[in-house]
């Protein structure tokens, strides 16, 4: 590994230990870089703040858990499953990376990789219609508020519990529209 790479992990590892132990709304940048003997330009030179480093984390942590390859060829189902695994292998860091909103927050960087998956996804689902951007956001809105809510509730229930519950929602209601007759 090149050292800003080291430079990064050793700063990212800091930044994990203090969210153990600490709301992130508590932690400052002068806390990270003491925790990993490093100084405040070193953390500034490869990041732009905080929520920056949170980001970097999760960026790193997913596109290790998520081959290219493999996104296009597993059902959505089954990338949301790995998603909220993903998540409860982590808990306390990506509850305690939520308890923060607003401009670059991990909730912001959540939802635009939501959407990237879903957009991915949806050509199975549906044709080239006029409609395909409504659906899109539907699917983020109804995919990602019940993930960010199973999140903030502290992951009682497992991903797999998760999972099923949203298939059951999403294929249930889709069979009753369907079977409605007006």
């Amino acid at each position: 590994m090149s050292s800003p790479g080291i430079t990064k992990k050793a700063i990212a590892n800091s930044m994990r230990k203090l969210m153990d132990e600490q709301p992130m709304t508590k932690i400052n940048v002068g806390d990270i870089v003491n925790m990993c003997g490093l100084n405040r330009n070193s953390f500034y030179y490869h990041f732009k703040d905080k929520y920056d480093l949170v980001n970097w984390i999760f960026y790193t942590d997913i596109a290790e858990e998520f081959k290219k390859e493999e996104v296009g060829s597993v059902s959505a189902w089954k990338l949301i499953e790995k998603l909220c695994q993903f998540f409860y292998r982590d808990k306390l860091f990506y509850i305690n990376a939520l308890s923060v909103s607003g401009q670059n927050s991990f909730e912001e960087y959540f939802l635009e990789l939501i959407k990237k998956l879903i957009i991915i996804r949806v050509p199975d689902i549906l044709d080239e219609s006029a409609e395909k951007d409504f659906y899109i956001d539907f699917f983020v809105d109804a995919f990602s508020v019940t993930i960010l809510k199973w999140l903030r509730n502290g992951m009682k229930m497992t991903p797999d519990e998760l999972v099923t519950l949203m298939k059951k929602a999403a294929t249930g209601a889709a069979a009753r529209i369907l079977n409605d007759k007006e």
